[in-house]
């Protein structure tokens, strides 16, 4: 059981931090209640040396650990873009997809700057995650990847084709379980299709976790 517990009367905010600032520097935007476990990505937006706004994309909860102190049991899990409008001093908030989902992820090497494609585990029929989301931000559109019956899905990393590689061109890898067989399958979609790839069959479960990278290693090194 986690040490928290639900304010309704707690005031919500987004601070940014300047790069080179300090506490002092940290600029304050009240928001309505709510409660984020992870963020996809953020970016500034207009010229390096004045952003007019900054792009904030996360995975929404409407409340937390107000009545389920176990875990994240409160409600659906949206993925919102906050836009903090630096000139005006205020936040727009838009809800970018309605179903149910978490762990989202993007191509790494756009962290910090503009991006187009987002991932995320669907969590449409089960508490578990039984799906593959697609996001195209630009056109607002996405596509799901149902993995079937009795498949639980944990956190998919993009794993560009090379360095070079457009920003969907590579692969999603990550472990889904076979709830029947209690074994895991090490898994890699196509990043633009979400067909599969390839499928590695494990001799046991892998126990459900999140977060992990991809890091390129080079001979020699």
């Amino acid at each position: 059981m986690l040490p928290y517990s639900w304010d309704p009367e707690y005031q919500a905010r987004i601070g940014l931090l300047p790069r080179e600032g300090g506490s002092d520097d940290v600029r304050w935007f009240e928001i309505d209640p709510c409660f984020v476990f992870h963020t996809l990505n953020a970016y500034e937006v207009g010229p390096p040396e004045a952003p007019q706004s900054v792009i904030v994309d996360v995975i929404r909860y409407g409340r937390m650990f107000a009545t389920d102190l176990n875990g994240p049991n409160e409600g659906p899990s949206i993925l919102t873009r906050f836009t903090v409008d630096l000139l005006a001093d205020r936040v727009r908030e838009e809800q970018m997809d309605q179903q149910p989902q978490e762990f989202p992820r993007i191509d790494q090497r756009l962290t910090g700057s503009r991006h187009r494609y987002g991932y995320a585990v669907g969590f449409e029929h089960t508490r578990g995650g039984d799906g593959v989301i697609k996001h195209d931000l630009t056109t607002g559109t996405c596509v799901v990847r149902r993995l079937g019956a009795g498949q639980e899905a944990g956190e998919f990393c993009f794993v560009p084709a090379s360095d070079a590689a457009a920003e969907d061109e590579g692969v999603l890898m990550g472990y889904v379980l076979d709830r029947a067989s209690d074994r895991s399958d090490l898994v890699l979609l196509d990043a633009q299709t979400l067909e599969d790839v390839a499928r590695v069959h494990l001799p046991g479960r892998v126990p459900a976790g999140f977060h992990g990278n991809w890091t390129r290693t080079h001979a020699g090194q």
